[in-house]
């Protein structure tokens, strides 16, 4: 059973320190799952993750930056391949190159509106992180959520670097009312998982909208055999009656894990009572 590292245990760390402030330089605990840094070391305050410090750790899956760190550095958290989420410090002030690269759980990553740079490669290969959870530093630390929309990694870039620049103007209904001008099928159906997962703010209209997309992406989500997906759509009730043959016929094709979840789903769903009949 993996281990939780609470911030007074300081087992399995390599740290120097200068008299003023502490650096993390390497990281040994390999039962490691979920990590929260302690803050202060022999007196000072920690405040950089070293090049490479967590590459490569086999079983973490949550880390918990202390709000001492200023600086991640390149290939710090470097191919982690169970990391699914990262919190990192509320002062945090620069993200250098590869530091999250290569880490294909990576689905959440919380940080703060003050951040000054990260660097264009920094999340490279991170195809699941779609949630940003952003701490907003003029108001207290209050977070904010976003979605990153894009798998592709340039357009990937380009949302990151837009989520910073237009913070300030955070609203949800503006958000909503951008939606329209998304091209790539793919970036439609993860905002629209993510709004209706997380609905602040929604109106009704465009509730219809992000769940008439997930309607329609239904077809390509069984051809990837996409379970996940396929469930979230079900839970939604996206999942209808008069398209049930088409899907079922889909997933017979592709011979996946999609069709025995919607054999299920039609039998749980839309078995007709056997002694209903029509006068």
């Amino acid at each position: 059973m993996g281990i939780i590292k609470d911030e007074n245990d300081r087992s399995g760390y390599g740290v120097a320190t200068d008299g003023a402030s502490a650096t993390l330089n390497s990281f040994y605990d390999e039962e490691a799952e979920e990590i929260t840094i302690p803050e202060m070391w022999n007196g000072v305050p920690l405040t950089k993750i070293a090049f490479s410090a967590f590459r490569g750790a086999k079983r973490l899956r949550r880390v918990t930056l202390p709000d001492s760190v200023r600086v991640i550095d390149g290939s710090a958290f470097r191919g982690c391949r169970r990391l699914e989420s990262a919190v990192l410090s509320r002062n945090l002030e620069n993200i250098n190159a590869y530091a999250f690269a290569d880490n294909p759980k990576l689905r959440s990553l919380t940080f703060p509106s003050s951040l000054i740079h990260f660097h264009e490669n920094a999340f490279q290969k991170c195809p699941k992180l779609t949630q940003l959870y952003i701490y907003d530093m003029k108001k207290g630390g209050e977070i904010k959520r976003f979605v990153v929309a894009a798998l592709n990694e340039s357009r990937r870039i380009s949302y990151l670097n837009a989520t910073m620049l237009y913070f300030d103007a955070y609203n949800m209904r503006k958000f909503d009312e951008g939606y329209s001008v998304l091209a790539e099928i793919e970036d439609r159906y993860n905002i629209a998982e993510f709004r209706l997962s997380d609905p602040f703010d929604l109106s009704e209209f465009m509730r219809d909208v992000y769940t008439k997309t997930i309607c329609q992406y239904i077809p390509r989500v069984i051809r990837a055999d996409n379970v996940e997906r396929l469930t979230f759509a079900g839970e939604l009730g996206a999942i209808r009656e008069d398209r049930m043959e088409e899907y079922i016929e889909i997933a017979s094709e592709e011979q996946g894990h999609c069709l025995a979840y919607l054999l299920q789903y039609q039998e749980e769903n839309f078995k007709r009572d056997p002694f209903q009949f029509e006068l």
